[in-house]
């Protein structure tokens, strides 16, 4: 009914077409993206926890930035919700 609160379908749509992260950057904006919904999504820490171990990099480690398999499955399960 009108009084729910719901994720909108455009937002959700354009986060579910985004690929995969390629930098710290992308990884950061994605984040920023999903957090807006973590209200919508059971277990959003632990889902996320992947994503925020290659996202906490000061400037100075930037260059450590290494998206692997766990990374992978955490965005793949995000974009599945």
């Amino acid at each position: 009914n009108e009084q729910c609160i719901k994720p909108n379908g455009d937002k959700i749509k354009a986060i579910v077409d985004l690929p995969a992260p390629t930098t710290l950057k992308e990884a950061n904006e994605f984040l920023g993206k999903i957090n807006w919904y973590r209200k919508f999504v059971p277990n959003f820490a632990r889902i996320a926890a992947p994503l925020h171990k290659v996202t906490n990099k000061t400037k100075h480690h930037r260059h450590e930035f290494r998206w692997g398999p766990d990374q992978q499955q955490s965005f793949d399960e995000f974009k599945r919700l």
